[in-house]
């Protein structure tokens, strides 16, 4: 079968799935509760789905791929193990965080806190780091959309703006459903590029022994080889500096502990059991996708030492792999990086949606929401998020794996302490979780700017996440100091 044909059938099946298990959610939601957070009647197996689904993302395939394929072991350090040992502390904040009737991540600080200060500040962060987040999801579609169909990237990405609209106009219960659907592409995808490229070089044995010789350029053009063992060693022969891969802890392992649609996604389970169930299965199904990620990216670079000039590092995985695979696996392989870009995407515009119209709108509006006036806002909140979003999505951003990072350090530095202080300290003040969010954050943001300027320095090879994390923590023990001292 012509290739093209081939690709265009992979496409018109994977839009009829979502098309089809997308639709229930219109039918199954009822209300406000059904929209945001599925009637808080999730089980196991949809909630473990909806979880594998946003957490792989295309800055998992594009950009992490990318990444072992220049640098080996160390992009596992920098991210893989970052965002495991962030899900260590998911595990118990699963245990706590049902104990409190909330529809959306940033009602948890009125709720605990009284501090509609803190709703509406976080309420914002979320909108603000979401938008440009799924600038990222779009990226990684139109990418792949345009060597899969021959369409030009302006073309491509219009087409991910209708499927993540359609599957976020229903609520919870479509994202969750079309989640599921995208999970089993995304295991089998991972599963597929791993296992080929492992049968490419006659095993895992003979990867290893390949990665440890290699000693070109990685991309044509580029002026640093990679030294010889460099893909095998945690530095990469000193071309990454361990201790920003490291600290990257501070980014992606604090950052995602303190991600808002993971809480949300705990909130809409059906009890507390079905949350920490929910976390450790979906580790153990990321554990074995992560796995054929690895061999797969790592066994791409023996089989091809130097890849050819491209315009965006994100496009190595799925050009060279198109290279050397059967039509029928590229396909599966593509429609793998659409699933993964599309589930984290509208799982991030329905929160979007949510914090706007619960946490901001519906505080400054002084009339009475009723729901079928909530649920139509939110969906006008859908369509203007993923629009602004879209336009964005035509300069995206460089390189999606470091961009992702920056992002998650913002809620790193600026929520976690208030989210983690809030659960597990009932003395915590509504003071010091406000001290430590605004000094976070702005501590970031300045410590990000600033950095680029120190170039060759210490400072420059840390991640800014370390020290705007040490200054939201500083900022709270004060703060809550303070507050224990006044009620004496």
């Amino acid at each position: 079968m012509n290739q093209s044909v081939l690709f265009m059938l992979f496409f018109l099946v994977y839009t009829f799935l979502m098309i089809y298990s997308g639709r229930s959610g219109f039918y199954d939601t009822y209300n406000v509760r059904d929209f945001f957070v599925a009637g808080n009647s999730l089980g196991v197996f949809l909630s473990t789905a909806t979880f594998v689904a946003t957490w792989f993302s295309a800055a998992s395939f594009l950009g992490l791929g990318s990444s072992l394929y220049i640098y080996g072991v160390s992009s596992i350090i920098y991210s893989i193990l970052q965002w495991f040992a962030g899900a260590i502390f998911l595990f118990f904040l699963a245990s706590r965080i049902k104990d409190y009737d909330i529809l959306t991540f940033s009602e948890f600080f009125y709720v605990r806190f009284n501090s509609r200060l803190m709703q509406f500040s976080v309420a914002f962060l979320m909108i603000v780091s979401y938008i440009l987040y799924i600038t990222m999801q779009i990226k990684g579609f139109g990418l792949v959309t345009e060597m899969l169909l021959n369409i030009p990237y302006d073309a491509a990405i219009l087409l991910v703006y209708l499927y993540i609209l359609y599957t976020t106009f229903g609520g919870l219960y479509s994202v969750v459903k079309t989640d599921a659907v995208n999970t089993f592409i995304i295991v089998a995808a991972s599963i597929s590029f791993g296992l080929f490229i492992i049968r490419a070089n006659h095993g895992v044995a003979n990867i290893i022994a390949g990665a440890a010789n290699i000693n070109t350029l990685p991309v044509s053009g580029w002026e640093t080889p990679t030294p010889r063992g460099g893909l095998l060693d945690i530095s990469c022969g000193g071309l990454q500096p361990p201790i920003y891969l490291f600290t990257s802890f501070f980014g992606w392992g604090l950052g995602l502990a303190a991600n808002p649609q993971y809480a949300i996604r705990m909130i809409s389970a059906r009890d507390k059991s079905v949350a920490r169930k929910m976390v450790i299965f979906s580790i153990a199904v990321l554990s074995v996708v992560y796995a054929f990620i690895i061999a797969g990216s790592i066994g791409l670079r023996v089989l091809i030492p130097t890849a050819p000039h491209i315009n965006n590092i994100d496009e190595i995985i799925p050009s060279l792999f198109s290279g050397i695979a059967p039509g029928y696996s590229v396909g599966i392989i593509l429609i793998g990086i659409i699933a993964a870009s599309v589930s984290t995407a509208n799982s991030e515009l329905l929160l979007i949606a949510n914090s706007f119209t619960n946490d901001i709108f519906k505080n400054l509006y002084f009339g009475q929401l009723d729901d079928d006036r909530m649920l139509f806002l939110n969906r006008v909140v859908i369509a203007a998020a993923g629009t602004v979003s879209l336009i964005l999505s035509f300069n995206p951003p460089i390189k999606v794996i470091e961009f992702g990072g920056n992002i998650w350090g913002v809620f790193a530095s600026s929520t976690f302490i208030p989210l983690y202080a809030g659960v597990f300290m009932k003395k915590a003040s509504g003071h010091a979780v406000e001290a430590a969010f605004f000094a976070g954050l702005t501590s970031y943001l300045l410590f990000l700017a600033t950095i680029p300027y120190l170039a060759n320095s210490t400072p420059n090879n840390i991640h800014p996440g370390l020290f705007a994390f040490a200054v939201s923590g500083l900022a709270f023990i004060i703060a809550q100091r303070r507050s224990n001292d006044a009620k004496h």
